[in-house]
């Protein structure tokens, strides 16, 4: 049996994946002006959602007994991967010298441009694992 947190890594990743290639035209001139592959910045989102995911779903099965603490987590996997996609992008774009301000700008950006396709990301990452990991298990049919 796959596990809970195995669950929530997979949807998390597909869920950060499509929430990233809605914004793919400016994630692509972003990785175009900072001078690495665009490819990179698509796939960092879903890797970033995967990783939280994974670390916030552990001993899911006993600790998450109704949907809303799966949507919570969701919510919190999307904040943590938006900070973590920021500083990186901060760290790619930005002087070192400037980083502070930098950063600051970038979470903005961050947020104005990928934030509704994030929080949708989130909701639906977070009923999807909550309802897979809460559902009973399958009854067999009497004949």
């Amino acid at each position: 049996m796959i596990s809970p947190a195995m669950i929530a890594a997979l949807v998390f990743g597909a869920c950060g994946l499509l929430a990233a290639a809605a914004v793919e035209f400016l994630l692509r001139s972003f990785a175009d002006q900072a001078g690495i592959n665009r490819w990179i910045f698509v796939a960092v989102p879903g890797l970033f959602g995967m990783l939280y995911a994974m670390v916030l779903f552990q001993d899911a099965r006993r600790r998450i007994k109704q949907l809303g603490q799966s949507v919570s987590r969701g919510i919190l996997i999307a904040l943590l991967t938006w900070l973590s996609f920021s500083l990186m992008a901060t760290i790619i774009w930005c002087p070192a010298k400037e980083v502070g301000q930098c950063f600051g700008h970038t979470l903005l950006a961050a947020a104005i441009v990928g934030g509704g396709p994030m929080l949708a990301a989130a909701l639906l990452g977070g009923l999807l694992t909550g309802v897979l990991i809460i559902r009973p298990p399958g009854k067999k049919a009497v004949e």
